[in-house]
C-alpha cells in the first residue's frame, strides 16, 4: 500500500513537473507599437493646402490647443470598432506614446509644413509666448475597424488673442483602411490626421 501510495505521489510530482516545464517554455505574443505619422511636404497637395503669405505679410503666431481627445482612447492599447455598441482593445498592439499627445505632435507637423506663415507654438504655451491666433479642438471620435474604415469627428474653432472666437467647424471625415491588419489601419488614421490639418489650413486661410 504505502509503494502505491509513494508510485501515485511520484506520478503526480512528474506531471506537476512537466506541466511547469510545457509553461515555461511557452512565449507569449511580442507586443507591437505604433505611431501616426505626417505626410511629408514633398507629398502634399499644393492645391489642398493653404496659400504662403507673401513675404512682407505679417506672421502671426498661431497657437493650437488645448487639443482635447475622448476618454475612452486614454490608453496604450489601440482600440477599434467590434460591432455597432462594442469596441476592442488590441491586447498586442499598442500606440508607443500617448495617442493624444501622438495627435497633436502630428497635427503640427503637418500643419507646419501647410501655413509656412508663421510660428507655431503648442498647448500648453512655451514661456513668455502668447499667440495672437490660437485653435482649440475637441475630437469627439478617432478609431475605425479593420479592413473597413478609419473615423475621425472633431470640433474646432479659431479664436483671437484676447479669446473672441473668430470661427467654429465641425469635421467629419472616413478613410478606407487598405488591408486587414493594424499597420493598415494607424496608416488610414495618419491620412485623416493629414486631411484634418489641411482643413484647418485652408479654413484660417480664408477667415483670416
Amino acid at each position: 500500500m504505502k509503494t502505491r501510495v509513494r508510485r501515485l505521489g511520484g506520478l503526480a510530482a512528474g506531471v506537476l513537473c512537466l506541466a511547469l516545464a510545457l509553461a515555461g517554455c511557452g512565449k507569449s505574443a511580442p507586443t507591437r507599437f505604433y505611431t501616426l505619422t505626417a505626410t511629408a511636404e514633398s507629398e502634399q497637395n499644393p492645391g489642398d493646402v493653404a496659400v504662403a503669405r507673401s513675404a512682407g505679410a505679417a506672421c502671426p503666431v498661431l497657437g493650437i490647443g488645448p487639443v482635447e481627445l475622448p476618454a475612452y482612447l486614454d490608453r496604450t492599447q489601440i482600440v477599434t470598432q467590434g460591432g455597432t455598441t462594442s469596441m476592442h482593445l488590441a491586447e498586442f498592439d499598442q500606440w508607443i506614446e500617448p495617442v493624444h499627445d501622438n495627435f497633436q505632435r502630428i497635427l503640427m507637423e503637418n500643419l507646419s509644413g501647410m501655413l509656412r506663415a508663421g510660428p507655431l507654438v503648442s498647448h500648453p504655451w512655451p514661456a513668455g509666448m502668447h499667440p495672437e491666433r490660437q485653435v482649440s479642438i475637441q475630437v469627439r471620435r478617432f478609431d475605425g475597424a479593420l479592413g473597413q474604415e478609419a473615423v475621425l469627428r472633431a470640433e474646432w474653432g479659431l479664436f483671437d488673442a484676447d479669446g473672441r472666437m473668430l470661427l467654429w467647424r465641425q469635421t467629419a471625415l472616413r478613410e478606407p483602411v487598405n488591408g486587414p491588419d493594424y499597420p493598415a489601419l494607424v496608416a488610414a488614421q495618419s491620412r485623416l490626421v493629414t486631411v484634418f490639418a489641411a482643413e484647418i489650413a485652408q479654413s484660417l486661410e480664408r477667415g483670416r
